[in-house]
C-alpha cells in the first residue's frame, strides 16, 4: 500500500515537473564566466565517491567506490578534491565507524584515514567555490574566510535536514546544492540559496574529457534496479531472434567495480529503465545520458526523470525493445533523440546550475572571488 502511494505521488510529482518544463523558456540571460576554482570536501568516513586527493587528474574521477559524482565539476573547472581527517572541527570516530562496515568497507576506510588531510591548513580564499560533503566544514573555519562561496551538499535528499535546508538558508553557509534537476515541486518553495544541482553534475563532454574512446558495441543496458520480470525477459530475448537488430544486452550489477561500470555504460547505445520495485531518485539516468546512452524509460519511476524525452517514455519493456529496434535501423533519428537528451542535460545538469550560483554571488554583499570569472 505504501509503494503505490509512493508511485502515485511520483506521478503527481511528474506531472508537474513535465509541464513546468515543457511552459518555461529554457536557455535564457546566459551570463558567461571563466573556469572556476573550486574545492570539494569529504570526510574519510565517507566512502562512496573517490578515494584519493586529486586536481587536474581526470582519471582520478574513475577511482569512485560506488557514486559517479560531480564530474563536471572536475572535467570543465579547475577542482581539487580533499578527503579531511575532521567532520565539523571534530576527529572522526574511527573506532565507532569500522564496527559498522563489512570487512571490505573497513579495508577502505582504513585506507581514506591514511590519505586523509588538515583542512585546517587550506586557505580556502584562494578559491571561488567551496563545496562541503554536509558539515564536513565547520563554522569557525567558514568565518575567517569571506572571498568564497560556500555550499554543502547532502549524501542522501532523505535526511531530515534536507528539506529543511533547501526552504531555509542554513546556518553558515551560503547555500545547498539540492541534488534535482529543477522545475520539480520543490521549486515552489525555492530560495536564491538553493541551486538545482544534481549529485551527478556534469555534461556530454564527459567522455571526451576523460580522453574514454569506447566503441558502441553493447546495444542496451538495463538498469540496475529493474524489476525481476523484466531482467527474466531480457535472458529469454538473448535466446531467441526476435529483434533481428538487437545483439547484445547486458544487465547492469551493484557488485560492478565503478571503473567496469563506467566502462559498460560508456559501451551502451540504450539505457533501458522501464519497470522498477519502488520510486528512484534517478542519478541513474544522469550517469547513463553523461556516457551518452540514449534513455527509453518510464518517466513515473523516477523523482528526477527531466532527461527521459517525451517520445522514449514508456511503461512496457516490449514497446522499449520496439523503439531500440527502430532506431538502430534509422540513424538519423537515433542523432536526434540524443541531440534533444543532449540539449537537456547540458542545461539542467550543468549551464543552469552554474547560472544560479553566478545569480546568488551577484546578490552576495561580499567582495567574492568569483565576480571576477564572469565576462
Amino acid at each position: 500500500m505504501k509503494n503505490r502511494l509512493s508511485f502515485l505521488l511520483l506521478r503527481l510529482w511528474n506531472f508537474y515537473t513535465h509541464i513546468n518544463l515543457y511552459l518555461n523558456s529554457l536557455v535564457k540571460n546566459i551570463k558567461k564566466f571563466k573556469k572556476l576554482n573550486i574545492i570539494f570536501i569529504k570526510p574519510y568516513d565517507y566512502l562512496d565517491i573517490y578515494n584519493k586527493n586529486f586536481e587536474k587528474n581526470h582519471l582520478n574521477l574513475l577511482c569512485s567506490n560506488y557514486r559517479m559524482g560531480p564530474v563536471g565539476l572536475f572535467t570543465n573547472h579547475n577542482t581539487k578534491f580533499v578527503i579531511s581527517s575532521s567532520y565539523n572541527d571534530n576527529d572522526i570516530n574511527f573506532l565507532k565507524t569500522k564496527k559498522k562496515l563489512s570487512k571490505i568497507r573497513q579495508q577502505e576506510l582504513v585506507l581514506q584515514k591514511k590519505k586523509s588531510k588538515n583542512i585546517n591548513m587550506i586557505n580556502f580564499n584562494h578559491y571561488d567555490l567551496a563545496i562541503s560533503f554536509e558539515d564536513t566544514i565547520s563554522e569557525r573555519t567558514i568565518s575567517k574566510y569571506d572571498k568564497v562561496l560556500w555550499f554543502k551538499i547532502f549524501e542522501d535528499h532523505k535526511k531530515k535536514s534536507y528539506k529543511k535546508n533547501i526552504i531555509f538558508k542554513p546556518k553558515f553557509f551560503d547555500g545547498v546544492l539540492n541534488q534535482t534537476l529543477g522545475f520539480t515541486p520543490y521549486s515552489l518553495f525555492r530560495r536564491l540559496h538553493s541551486i538545482d544541482f544534481s549529485y551527478t553534475f556534469g555534461n556530454s563532454s564527459f567522455l571526451k574529457k576523460i580522453k574514454k574512446k569506447s566503441h558502441k558495441d553493447i546495444d542496451i543496458i538495463l538498469e540496475v534496479n529493474q524489476k525481476k520480470k523484466i531482467k527474466n525477459y531480457l535472458t529469454k530475448l538473448k535466446s531467441k531472434n526476435s529483434y533481428p537488430f538487437i545483439k547484445k544486452i547486458y544487465t547492469l550489477s551493484e557488485s560492478l567495480s565503478h571503473k567496469k561500470y563506467i566502462d559498460k555504460i560508456s559501451k551502451s547505445q540504450f539505457f533501458l529503465a522501464v519497470s522498477s520495485n519502488s520510486p528512484r531518485w534517478g542519478n541513474s539516468l544522469i550517469e547513463a545520458a553523461i556516457c551518452q546512452n540514449l534513455i527509453i524509460g518510464n518517466r513515473n519511476c523516477f523523482w528526477n526523470s527531466q532527461l527521459i524525452i517525451k517520445q522514449l517514455h514508456c511503461t512496457k519493456i516490449e514497446k522499449a525493445l520496439y523503439l531500440v529496434n527502430i532506431l538502430k535501423k534509422d540513424r538519423k533519428l537515433f542523432d536526434e533523440y540524443l541531440k534533444k537528451q543532449n540539449f537537456l542535460l547540458d542545461y539542467l545538469n550543468y549551464t543552469r546550475p552554474l547560472q544560479q550560483i553566478i545569480d546568488y554571488s551577484l546578490n552576495c554583499n561580499r567582495d567574492l572571488n568569483i565576480l571576477r570569472k564572469i565576462k
